[in-house]
């Protein structure tokens, strides 16, 4: 998460160029908000059959890459990061479900018809980091590679444990995994998240988690807009950090618990 990382700084991302949210700085600013898995684990699709690829061209001639993690929130709907699909066209983006490799080809493939951002979505910020992205051919879940994630409506206590999983790199600037992973690390409060990057630079609809004191395990880029998940619920979207896995940076994500009704509501309108 170097600058705003987006969070899932364990090892979901590819390229940096092909990440949705543009990369701030990798200097100790605060950097891109497009994160990998860093320490942790490998997973097959079928423990975490909610997560998808997301999936963009950057131009006409261009193959499609891995650029973010989304969760199936119903068979035509994708939960994600604003900052993944920010100034960007739902016509360059197809959703790939069903698949533990970010390069398979033995998953379900579905267009996106239309994209709604969060009205107060900031950039300068990473505030209000949530969309939705509605699939042209409804997803064929199955219940074992593909399955809704239920929207979590409390916010977890600090030290609740989280999992986050997706294909960003293993490190900050370092490679991206095919293979899915996932790693579990600690929620961290707010107060404490909003002590170690600065006063009110943590807000309500931001929710952080990480190792404090000693790191090492985070999302990183190509995680951002994947999820973070409490007691099996769909608690935080992979948002921004300082670095990745940095032992007094923790992961920040977008609270699902405070977005949940913008994410009702905006399923119910388009649908």
């Amino acid at each position: 998460m170097s600058g705003f990382k987006i969070l899932l700084c364990v090892s979901l991302a590819i390229c940096a160029t092909l990440v949705a949210g543009q990369p701030l700085k990798d200097d100790g600013e605060v950097r891109d908000p497009n994160g990998r898995i860093v320490g942790g684990y490998a997973v097959d699709i079928t423990r975490h059959p909610h997560q998808v690829s997301l999936r963009r061209k950057g131009c006409e001639s261009c193959t499609y890459s891995h650029t973010c993690g989304g969760s199936i929130y119903n068979p035509s709907v994708i939960v994600t990061a604003a900052h993944c699909v920010n100034g960007r066209l739902a016509e360059n983006f197809i959703v790939v479900g069903g698949t533990s490799r970010r390069n398979g080809v033995d998953g379900f493939v579905a267009r996106v018809s239309n994209i709604v951002m969060h009205e107060k979505y900031n950039s300068s910020i990473t505030d209000n980091d949530v969309a939705l992205m509605f699939l042209s051919t409804p997803l064929p879940l199955d219940g074992v590679t593909m399955a809704p994630i239920e929207l979590s409506s409390e916010t977890p206590p600090q030290g609740a444990k989280a999992t986050i999983s997706g294909w960003g790199t293993t490190s900050s600037g370092g490679f991206s995994s095919d293979q899915l992973l996932a790693v579990d690390v600690p929620i961290v409060s707010n107060d404490r998240c909003d002590a170690a990057y600065g006063p009110g630079r943590i807000t309500d609809s931001m929710l952080c988690a990480g190792v404090e004191g000693i790191g090492g395990k985070d999302a990183c880029q190509g995680d951002s807009g994947g999820p973070l998940l409490v007691d099996g619920k769909l608690t935080g979207i992979v948002s921004w950090g300082r670095g990745c896995a940095l032992a007094d940076y923790p992961g920040v994500y977008a609270s699902v618990t405070y977005l949940r009704q913008w994410i009702l509501d905006n399923v119910a309108a388009n649908l």
